[in-house]
């Protein structure tokens, strides 16, 4: 009867309908939902680990992979949350890499800082290139040599696949260690340059082995020498060429995105994951984690600055989750595989474990042995690693995901013997437990016990200032919330114990004996808090250099934020102050490592030649207004910038000599620049025309875009004119960037039609300065007019370059400058001496016609007026006030928008309520002060008399306020160290006496 059952069940089977092709099994939904759950359940574990080491400082990678070693001892206990612990842990190894891998080297690549990698080029090329060979074929020699392993459990084959495997380092708990200690930039991209490129090359090598192994066994066809060159040729240099390609095909798209972060941030993402794919199996069949790298590594150097900067933020901030989580998931994945392969390992024998012991030893030996080979190139090349580094280097080579994933490769591959793939996957679940969780733990101590992070005495006497400051800025917000009637019950006393106060003076106090004794002296640390006391004047010329170095990077950022510079500008500026951070001992050196990125003239001056052939002419002209542009484009936002940090130089906080002696050597890095943009105006004016056009299009489409965007968050324009406005700015844009220009030097006449001085004029007048106007050669070193002569014209250059020279100073004016504007407001004799410092052609316009379209055009009066203190304030400097100390671009700017032109006559009375600039005249104040002419006017509480007929300009804010708004900004105050220092002071008496009060 039960056979008759059975054999009419099975019938039932047979005769079974076969299923709906949308029928789905509800018991695997019901297992990937458990999946994701836990996946879930992993992220938030995460998010708790990451807040007990923000408490512990406990390294997080240790904890999340302890934690994923416990579930995957714990998984039959944990119901269906160890069923999917469980369904993970026999994950195919591929769809690791697959999945989380690429992202992880991407963004360790895209976030690396591209200098300091560049300039660690070799000595990240040597470790993770002939270093992980090294360091394969050393471990493969000791599991035969040392831990005696014979061919039944590994074979030599065998025993080096499984060193390539185990030779991937992953430092993700060290970087983040020696980051949060302090360790320098260069060190940490070493360490983790090295675990970057040798994931790749570790994978390289694991498949040249394994085909060896195969092909001894007989189960893999025979390896050729020539086999062997080509597939690491293909793998090791075709792949990162594939990632460049591809890196710049992504630029390029990311060039035409304006303002969709969304876009950006996909476009990364979808570019990551094809390199890999495409890399690894549709193209080439080469090294996709070489390529990711190679693609990462590209985006670090010249792709983010092709993100635009609205959009930049949005970028990183979804890269930074991502890789968190990816992070995460991996090592809480590789714990769950340490944890099944201790409860379901049969193939591994006792004697094993205390063999991986020895391993472990012997693994850090050979790392040293391998390190310890290239030292002398270490030593060599990029920066000099010190013997503390060494040790470092060699220890904090901690194994993790990658290596346990190539270990479960060798487990999947049925063509290995069972043991051999067995003995794979615990020895790489065994180093990335044990390197972790001992390594990743105990490197803090180690670090401390070599006294590798270096601490000297200017950082600890800043970060002792820093501390002094935070007391004061708590203290003043405190006197804020005393008087709010909403806190008027507050416990004032205990406030000051829950904001830390009393132990910030107690860390101030430990900082002064610590200087103290650095210093050498038995002497009390001055009350004064002199930043540069006990210091030799090396140590303070590098200080300031670095200070220089910082404030030029923000003024590039800035420029650059503001659309005033391109991003390749951006970057070659911020790499050349980089480089300068470096170098602090030795004077600046700026234009030079600028000047080596430029061609030289003889090369443009060929594609110039040949801008009008047929086929290549319009090549040469594109290529030239991009190279020339991008030289223009170099040099005059160094030269805005640099002058600017010249003028807040003056307000350092430190020895004046030593600032003084460093502004010299910034002066002739401005001096080298100024030459060679005369050069440039003077060989290609038509070429500069174009550039300026485009710059200044560029620079008003982006400023468009940002009024666009305050408006619109303002509520001042809905969301449907604000989407459609911005699509056409970012349109135009495009266009912009595709636009050709014409490279003709216009006529006088249209020349002086597009003139900056000239707009507004009616056409009669116009017409009127243009027939007056005549084409004037001069030589080299020619004298166009002198101090004190008569004075009938004024002079436009259309070519070449002019030095005005005159008592204490000198400026030098070139293409399209006006020469001189302060011949306009004089008495009729010149105020300066003009020559050429090269052939140059110069318009004349007569100075009588400019006179009288000045008397009857306010608007032009203005603009010949606020033009004209650019040389008056150099000539009668002493004179100037704070007018001396502004970068003459925030200068001009200040009185275009802050100030309007007056004229007074005698015995009137005039307000200066925020100050003003006296150009002709005489004003006296109620204390009698006589101001003459040429003078700034400090801003006056009560009004003044004119002496004499005047004519000045009204500021309606003052310079003061302008000028200590962008030092405050720069954190350049030359009065905030002492207020802060007596604050201080007085703060901590007061907590002394209340302190001893309550005792």
């Amino acid at each position: 009867m039960a056979e008759h059952e059975q054999e009419f069940e099975g019938h039932e089977e047979e005769l079974e309908a076969p299923k709906d092709s949308l029928w789905r099994d509800e018991h695997e939904m019901e297992k990937s939902a458990n999946i994701v759950y836990f996946l879930t359940l992993g992220i938030v574990s995460g998010l708790i680990l990451r807040e007990i080491n923000k408490k512990t400082k406990f390294p997080y990678s240790p904890m999340i992979l302890s934690l994923g070693i416990l579930l995957g001892l714990l998984q039959k206990s944990l119901g269906y949350v160890g069923e999917s612990a469980s369904i993970l842990s026999k994950m195919h190894p591929h769809l690791i890499v697959f999945v989380f891998v690429p992202v992880l080297l991407f963004e360790s690549a895209f976030n690396c800082d591209w200098y300091t990698f560049k300039y660690q080029m070799v000595n990240i090329l040597l470790l993770a290139g002939p270093g992980c060979g090294w360091g394969a074929i050393l471990l493969g020699g000791v599991f035969k040599m040392v831990l005696q392993y014979d061919d039944n459990d590994m074979t030599w084959y065998q025993a080096f696949t499984l060193g390539s495997v185990l030779s991937a380092t992953d430092p993700v708990a060290v970087v983040a260690l020696l980051k949060e200690l302090g360790a320098s930039l260069a060190f940490n991209h070493l360490i983790e340059g090295e675990a970057l490129l040798n994931d790749g090359v570790a994978m390289v090598f694991f498949i040249f082995f394994n085909k060896f192994s195969k092909a001894a066994s007989g189960k893999g066809e025979a390896v050729t020498a020539g086999q062997v060159v080509l597939n690491f040729v293909r793998n090791s240099l075709v792949g990162p060429g594939l990632g460049l390609v591809l890196g710049i095909l992504a630029a390029l798209w990311t060039k035409r995105i304006l303002g969709d972060d969304i876009e950006v941030t996909w476009l990364t993402f979808v570019f990551t994951y094809l390199t890999f794919y495409w890399a690894e199996f549709c193209f080439f069949k080469t090294s996709g984690l070489l390529a990711v790298v190679g693609l990462g590594l590209f985006w670090s150097a010249f792709g983010k600055t092709r993100i635009r900067s609205s959009v930049e933020h949005s970028v990183h901030t979804v890269w930074g989750f991502v890789q968190y989580s990816c992070d995460t998931l991996i090592f809480l994945l590789v714990g769950i595989i340490v944890g099944t392969q201790v409860i379901e390992e049969t193939f591994i024998h006792k004697s094993d474990y205390i063999r991986m012991i020895v391993f472990y030893f012997f693994m850090i030996l050979a790392r040293f042995i391998m390190i310890l080979t290239f030292w002398p190139f270490l030593r060599c090349f990029g920066y000099p690693i010190s013997k503390s580094e060494f040790i470092v280097l060699v220890y904090g080579g901690l194994r993790g995901a990658l290596g346990l994933t190539l270990s479960l490769m060798v487990g999947c591959d049925e063509e290995l013997p069972a043991r051999f793939r067995h003995l794979s996957v615990f020895y790489g679940a065994g180093m990335a437990a044990i390197t972790n969780l001992v390594n990743g733990t105990t490197c803090k101590a180690l670090v401390q016990y070599l006294e590798m992070i270096e601490n000297p005495v200017v950082k600890k006497k800043v970060y002792k200032k820093y501390l002094e400051e935070l007391i004061v800025n708590s203290q003043d917000k405190m006197r804020e919330l005393e008087s709010d009637q909403f806190y008027s019950m507050a416990d004032w006393n205990q406030v000051n114990q829950l904001i830390g106060q009393p132990k910030f003076i107690e860390k101030i106090e430990k900082l002064e004996t610590e200087i103290k004794y650095m210093l050498g002296s038995n002497k009390v640390v001055q009350s004064s808090s002199n930043l540069y006391e006990g210091l030799t004047d090396q140590e303070i010329f590098g200080d300031v250099r670095y200070r220089i170095y910082r404030i030029l990077k923000g003024l590039y950022y800035d420029k650059f934020e503001y659309g005033l510079c391109e991003e390749d500008t951006v970057r070659l500026l911020v790499e050349s102050s980089d480089i300068g951070l470096d170098h602090t001992k030795g004077i600046l050196n700026i234009w030079d490592q600028l000047y080596k990125n430029f061609l030289n003239f003889s090369s443009v001056n060929f594609f110039f030649k040949v801008k009008e052939m047929p086929l290549i002419g319009p090549f040469a002209r594109d290529y030239m207004i991009k190279h020339l542009g991008f030289v223009y484009d170099v040099t005059t936002t160094f030269l805005s910038c640099a002058s600017e940090a010249l003028h807040l130089t003056g307000s350092f906080p430190m020895s004046k000599d030593a600032v003084r002696v460093v502004m010299e050597e910034l002066n002739k890095e401005i001096e080298k620049a100024e030459g060679y943009l005369g050069i440039l105006n003077d060989t290609f004016p038509e070429i500069v025309r174009a550039i300026q056009t485009k710059r200044a299009s560029h620079s008003i489409l982006t400023h468009q875009r940002h009024y666009l965007d305050d408006t619109q968050q303002n509520g001042l324009v809905d969301d449907k004119e604000y989407q459609l406005l911005k699509k056409e700015i970012n349109t135009r844009l495009v266009d912009l960037e595709n636009h050709q220009f014409d490279m003709i030097l216009p006529s006088f006449h249209v020349l002086a039609m597009e003139f900056p001085i000239f707009s507004g004029l009616v056409s009669t007048d116009l017409d009127n300065i243009i027939k007056s106007a005549y084409e004037k050669k001069f030589g080299s070193d020619e004298i166009i007019y002198e101090q004190g002569m008569t004075c009938q014209n004024i002079y436009i250059v259309s070519k070449g370059n002019v030095v005005d020279e005159f008592p204490g100073g000198s400026i030098k004016k070139g293409l399209g400058s006006l020469i001189t504007y302060t011949n306009l407001i004089g008495d009729g004799t010149c105020m300066s001496t003009a020559k050429t410092t090269a052939d140059s052609l110069l318009y004349s316009l007569n100075l009588k016609i400019l006179k009288d379209l000045m008397n009857k055009n306010p608007d032009f009066e203005f603009k010949i007026y606020i033009n004209s203190v650019e040389y008056l304030r150099r000539m009668y400097e002493d004179q100037a006030g704070p007018l001396a100390h502004l970068e003459i671009k925030r200068l001009l700017d200040f009185f275009r928008t802050k100030s309007k032109l007056k004229k007074f006559t005698a015995n009137q009375k005039c307000d200066f309520i925020f100050g003003g600039y006296l150009f002709r005249g005489e004003l006296k104040d109620i204390n009698n002060k006589v101001y003459s002419q040429y003078t700034y006017i400090p801003p006056q509480d009560t009004e003044c008399i004119v002496v004499k007929d005047c004519q000045c300009l009204t500021f309606e804010d003052s310079v003061e306020s302008f000028n200590n708004q962008m030092l405050k900004q720069l954190d350049l105050d030359p009065h905030k160290d002492q207020q802060i220092q007596e604050r201080y002071s007085q703060i901590k008496r007061t907590s002394m006496m209340d302190k001893s009060k309550h005792h």
